[in-house]
């Protein structure tokens, strides 16, 4: 150093060019379908040592007005303790539901134009009832972060719900959803996957991912046990996470102190506290009221020529799906 200037030498230029490239974004989404396999799915990548996975699964950064206004940087803090060997992803679901959330596909394509997106579907009126059943068993003890979202539901039955929350349905139209992407995305940047695939050959969808994305075929990964991954316990687990962080913050210097701790320790921090009290929010089972034969019957109908539009443009056989 001379007279307090600090002479710019080659290891300074490296060192600002390295840390240009901290910056992490994902290389791929899965944007859907709900209710459809997407945890399942992220359970899987998230064995893989060569893909990093958020924490929360979901983010909702590009659909939530309220989490998009938080900026990119937020967003990019959520994939910041990726290894430089990793590739990272996501898995919001909202992303598919474009009647609820119009501006996520172009709210992507301005910040991710290179992404990978990942789409699985499956029947889309089992899709839509397995939508309800799951909001209903939420509304009974999350009130407060669905009626945030909008999303509380006071309906019981599914014919109520679907009257009083039109997303149920929305999603399910598939084609309609990839429709908001291609103007985009080429379909060369979508992988379409099926749940039925999913739970007939799970290590077969899997292979495609790896495939897809680029990474290596992981033989001890595929030697583990299959993944069957419940949501109702992974949404219980979230609102744990927002009941103890709240606890938390409102102790000052309980609060200072966590801020200090590495995200991996506060996982299992937080993963020891659910695991202890478990069931606390989870062990009063709310068993939904069935679909009406006319019900189905009236869907069915409804589902016909979306169906057959989403079966040409996928090239696969869905005549099973009108049934």
């Amino acid at each position: 150093m001379l007279n307090g200037i600090i002479p710019i030498t080659l290891d300074h230029c490296l060192i600002k060019i390295w840390r240009s490239f901290l910056v992490t974004k994902p290389d791929f989404i899965i944007i859907g379908a709900a209710k459809s396999g997407t945890t399942t799915l992220y359970e899987y990548l998230c064995r893989h040592p060569q893909i990093f996975m958020s924490t929360p699964k979901e983010p909702d950064f590009f659909s939530l007005d309220q989490n998009y206004t938080k900026g990119i940087e937020w967003y990019e803090s959520l994939f910041e303790e990726a290894k430089p060997h990793q590739i990272c992803g996501e898995a919001s679901t909202t992303y598919s539901r474009s009647h609820q959330h119009p501006n996520t596909a172009e709210r992507i394509a301005k910040h991710l134009p290179d992404v990978k997106l990942i789409y699985i579907m499956r029947h889309p009126i089992d899709s839509a009832y397995s939508f309800y059943a799951y909001r209903l068993r939420r509304s009974q003890y999350n009130r407060e972060f669905l009626a945030a979202r909008n999303e509380l539901m006071e309906a019981k039955t599914f014919e109520e719900g679907i009257a009083q929350q039109s997303e149920f349905i929305d999603s399910s139209h598939y084609l309609e959803q990839i429709e908001k992407y291609l103007p985009f995305y080429p379909q060369e940047s979508f992988l379409f996957l099926f749940m039925e695939d999913l739970i007939s050959n799970p290590m077969g969808v899997v292979t495609k991912i790896f495939d897809f994305l680029g990474v290596d075929f992981d033989i001890k990964l595929m030697n583990k046990e299959a993944i069957v991954a419940n949501k109702a316990d992974d949404d219980s687990e979230k609102f744990f996470r927002r009941r103890l962080s709240k606890s938390i913050q409102a102790i000052p210097l309980a609060k200072s102190a966590s801020q200090l701790l590495p995200k991996s320790l506060k996982q299992t921090f937080y993963q020891i506290g659910y695991n202890f009290g478990n069931g606390k929010w989870t062990n009063q089972e709310y068993v939904p009221p069935q679909m009406l034969p006319e019900t189905r019957t009236m869907l069915i109908e409804k589902f016909r020529e979306p169906n057959h539009r989403s079966s040409q443009f996928l090239s696969r056989d869905l005549s099973h799906w009108n049934q």
